[in-house]
């Protein structure tokens, strides 16, 4: 599972000491929903909604954007070293990186569906995720044409390797780049987001929820494959 990015941590720990504007029996099953999508369109796709923004309090834009630069950020810093193993990226591989997810996350898809609220006075969102099939965009021969290229069979020391990955972390993100158009989609998750309230009746996204979409969103393992 991917590790609990930085960004969404923040907005959850937010969330919990009582940012959610509307709370007590203000908040209703339509604000939930509007929460919910305005949350994962900020962190995913980048688009900041007005309703959403309303909902939070002292939120601006400005935060809603750091949220979501940070998302990128932390996805491709962990793209490039879990998944494509590039041990030492340059200031322009990882420049570079944030580019593509930048791009790779506007092909987010989800649909959020009905909030509805739980006899304990929480309310639970349903989010459908379309898992992005990162898995098979790649193929090994992409792979080992960008190693081939950056003299991967040459280098021994570590100073060798590094050079390897200054070439090869830049055919590979471009590579990336040009199949983006060729994504295709898991099988559908159904994953259902709780919004809690604490002992001062506000209310704030339960963790394991948004973990889930996390993991399923971009499938890095092939997981989700049709």
């Amino acid at each position: 599972m991917k590790a609990w990015k930085r960004a969404l941590s923040a907005a959850l720990a937010l969330c919990m000491t009582g940012i959610l504007a509307a709370c007590g029996g203000g908040l209703t099953e339509k604000d939930a929903e509007a929460y919910v999508k305005g949350h994962l369109d900020a962190a995913y796709l980048g688009v900041y909604d007005k309703a959403y923004i309303e909902l939070v309090e002292d939120m601006t834009e400005a935060d809603a954007r750091e949220m979501h630069e940070n998302n990128v950020s932390d996805e491709a810093e962990l793209y490039l070293l879990d998944f494509l193993e590039v041990d030492y990226p340059t200031d322009e591989i990882n420049d570079r990186a944030k580019e593509v997810m930048e791009k790779l996350y506007a092909k987010s898809k989800y649909t959020v569906g009905t909030g509805s609220k739980t006899k304990d006075g929480d309310f639970v969102v349903e989010v459908t995720v379309s898992p992005i099939d990162l898995y098979n965009l790649l193929t090994q021969d992409d792979f080992f044409d960008a190693l081939d290229e950056a003299n991967f069979d040459d280098a021994e020391t570590e100073e060798e390797l590094e050079a390897v990955d200054a070439v090869f972390g830049l055919l590979i993100l471009d590579t990336l780049e040009d199949k983006l158009d060729e994504i295709e989609y898991g099988e559908d998750q159904i994953i259902m987001l709780q919004l809690k309230k604490d002992s001062d009746g506000y209310y704030g996204l339960v963790e394991a929820g948004m973990q889930k979409v996390d993991e399923v969103m971009i499938d890095y393992s092939g997981a989700y494959t049709k």
